[in-house]
């Protein structure tokens, strides 16, 4: 009996791993036919967002649909937020940079559907997805062989999924915020293909003989974004300039996602799907300054942006007698435009006393497009409980960038590179005494850079070698401990190797550097251990981890003065250690008096690290902060109708900005209050009233030059007005 007991343990893992790397390799859904047929028979009492983390060959967090609701999120970014190690970096157009345990942009690795994108908006906007168009978000933590570690981590995006059950969605919300509005609209349809809507049918019948499915959503998301920005100069602790700059600029995306899925025949599955975005994004950046000349008297920046992508894909899957092989073919076209036009107006002094006002106009045109092909496969053993694949991928990019310059720092230029990348991979399973399973990975890579220009120095090649070490082991039927070794190898992207300048916006200081790239960058090496326990709580879960990283040729921004101006330039700044303690929790709350459908999830991230060579010996890693933390209490929407609300506290500890003994920095602590409430009117919709930025948080940024006699220190604090949203809906 407890050997029974223990294979199906061993049953469960290999799975809830199958089904878990199905989705994130090709986006495969529950329900759509793809998944393990294992799975019938096992029964979970849990949901399956708890099992597949408790299961996984891997250190792994997922957050579900059912999640996602309960949150009540406004966009992605919002539930981004909540997720253990995670924190999202507000910039001043109001986009956000998305890090892990508090590194550099660049040590997350963001993938949709199990594929690489990019960062920023050069290809779907992440950070302002719909959260209806999301079937699940895995935190992958550790890096196993199947897929390209990253030194902070994974965040996979799963898009919903073509079923066979009829469900429509539609959403439409308002915000507002500096007194004007934007609208959002989301529609959504799933269901079989060419079946009447008898109702009973769509369910009862066996996976063999289920029609084909489909699902397609199309969006309208209008947001209102920018930001209030006081930046300041002082020596000696007297202020000797300032300037005060206010950004309103609205964004608009449009998308589409069609997806298609069914039967070839008794072992065959076809999964086809296809995205399809555009985005437009404009407004203007005022500022007024004074003070002795570091700002402009005044300044006026207008910003227009366009991006287009369109991604298509084919998934194929065939089940042998005892295995499966799945094969993905996809391409897509990311292009856009930035085109940002200023003048700044600058007092120079004047005879009799008076001043001149000088005006310094410039612009700033890029224009850019990246085309990617993709094929892989991987085969995976079906005849075990213990979990065996193998597979091959190559991927190949095509960049292109034309930029054209005038005022402080003229370019004109047109650049092109390419990337190519191989990879083979493989990993077995093993049951070991103590209920142990081990799981040991290959992965190796050869990527390739060209570069058609002076903008990347020649070509470059790296041959990767990424071996990996998992364990899992169940101490009692409620808890675990894990633990994962692995080198990860993390390539610059490639638009940082790119030698090019981009003006900052307004007038360049200290607190507002060009950024221009850096074709000299080397890869980033880190030896990886993460270990942790988890356990199933009679109401939700807990986890703890713990996570190491021994860093060489660290990734990070670097600041100096290049003439009369600023400029950040990533660089490899030495080799450091990282460690931090990650905690997170999900309960009830009815030990407080509320209600048994009130929950608690909360998680927390205390982050250190220490640089052990180069400028910075001794000290913590450029950007990374103290801690993440945050907790969210609510009342999901109840399914017989109700009301329903929630709050959500983030919190984000203070980081050093130190580039070397005579420049150095520091990001204040900051906090974020949300709230939201809502009613569910049976049979006809729901509502659901928001405030984001409850207490108009600010995000404060110190700089110090001590090169001269007497130290400059530069401040910037940056504001988000609070934002209010109405949503109004319906699903059948």
């Amino acid at each position: 009996m407890k050997k029974m007991k223990k294979r199906q343990r061993v049953a469960m893992t290999w799975a809830m791993c199958l089904a878990g790397s199905t989705a994130m390799a090709q986006g495969a859904p529950d329900g759509s036919g793809v998944t393990t047929p294992q799975l019938d028979g096992v029964t979970v009492t849990a949901r399956r967002s708890l099992e597949q983390r408790f299961f996984a060959a891997g250190s792994l967090v997922v957050v579900d649909r059912t999640d996602i609701e309960q949150m009540g999120a406004f966009s992605v970014a919002d539930v981004l937020r909540q997720l253990p190690g995670v924190q999202v970096v507000p910039s001043a157009d109001g986009s956000v940079e998305i890090r892990m345990r508090g590194m550099e942009r660049g040590a997350t690795q963001l993938l949709i559907d199990g594929q690489r994108v990019g960062g920023k908006r050069t290809q779907l906007p992440i950070d302002q997805l719909p959260p209806e168009l999301i079937e699940r978000i895995e935190v992958v933590r550790a890096p196993s062989a199947e897929f390209s570690g990253a030194t902070g981590g994974t965040l996979n995006i799963v898009l919903r999924q073509a079923t066979v059950k009829r469900e429509t969605t539609l959403r439409l919300t308002d915000n507002h915020v500096w007194g004007r509005n934007a609208g959002q609209a989301f529609f959504s349809r799933t269901g079989p293909l060419g079946v009447p809507a008898t109702g009973a049918q769509e369910t009862a019948e066996p996976e063999s003989t289920q029609p084909w499915s489909y699902f397609v959503a199309t969006s309208v998301t209008g947001l209102l974004l920018g930001a209030d920005t006081h930046r300041s100069s002082s020596m000696s602790g007297v202020e000797v300039a300032q300037s005060d700059t206010r950004g309103r600029f609205k964004r608009t995306d449009y998308a589409l996602v069609p997806r298609i899925s069914g039967k070839l025949g008794a072992a065959d599955q076809l999964t086809l799907r296809a995205t399809l975005s555009k985005a437009n994004f404009g407004g203007a950046a005022d500022s007024i300054g004074g003070g002795d000349g570091t700002y402009a008297s005044s300044s006026r920046e207008l910003h227009d942006y366009d991006r287009r992508y369109v991604h298509a894909a084919a998934d194929w899957t065939h089940r042998f007698a005892a295995s499966k092989l799945e094969t993905s073919l996809g391409a897509s076209r990311a292009s856009d435009t930035v085109d940002r036009r200023g003048a700044l107006v600058r007092n120079m002094g004047g005879s009799g006393g008076g001043s001149i006002g000088l005006v310094d106009s410039y612009s700033f045109l890029d224009d850019r497009h990246e085309d990617v092909w993709n094929l892989s496969t991987k085969l995976t053993g079906t005849a075990d409980a213990l979990l065996w694949s193998a597979g091959a991928q190559l991927e190949d990019r095509k960049l292109f960038v034309s930029t054209a310059t005038t005022g402080a720092v003229p370019v004109s230029s047109a650049q092109e590179a390419g990337i190519r990348r191989w990879v083979v991979w493989g990993q077995n399973e093993w049951e070991l005494p103590a209920t142990t399973t081990l799981t040991l990975g290959l992965r190796g890579e050869r990527v390739e850079l060209n570069g058609g220009s002076s903008a990347v120095a020649g070509s470059k090649q790296w041959n990767i070698l990424q071996p990996s070490v998992h364990t899992r082991t169940p101490l009692s039927d409620e808890l675990q401990w894990r633990v994962n070794l692995a080198r990860v190898t993390q390539l610059p992207r490639v638009w940082d190797l790119v030698d090019r300048s981009i003006p900052s916006q307004g007038s360049n200081s200290l607190s507002n550097p060009d950024t221009i790239g850096n074709p000299n960058l080397r890869p980033q090496v880190a030896w990886t251990l993460d270990t942790g326990f988890e356990r199933r709580l009679a109401t939700g879960h807990a986890g703890v981890n713990l996570f190491v990283r021994r860093m060489s040729e660290v990734l990070a921004p670097t600041l100096s003065l290049n003439g009369a101006r600023w400029v950040e330039q990533r660089g490899n700044v030495g080799d450091a250690i990282v460690w931090g303690l990650e905690a997170d929790a999900r309960t009830g709350l009815a030990w407080l008096g509320l209600g048994r459908d009130w929950t608690l999830s909360a998680n927390a991230s205390v982050l250190q690290s220490r640089m052990t060579s180069g400028p910075n010996e001794g000290k913590r890693i450029p950007g990374q902060a103290r801690y993440v933390a945050t907790l969210t209490a609510a009342r999901p929407m109840p399914r017989t109708g109700g009301w329903y609300g929630g709050a959500t506290l983030s919190m984000t500890g203070s980081a050093d900005q130190d580039i070397n003994t005579t420049l150095t920095g520091r990001n204040r602590a900051s906090a974020m209050l949300d709230l939201y409430v809502g009613q569910l009117v049976r049979g006809l919709g729901y509502w659901r009233l928001g405030v984001y930025n409850v207490g108009d948080a600010h995000f404060r940024r110190d700089r110090v030059d001590a090169s001269g006699a007497v130290p400059l220190v530069s401040t910037s604090s940056m504001q988000w007005t609070p934002r209010a949203y109405l949503t109004v809906g319906t699903q059948f």
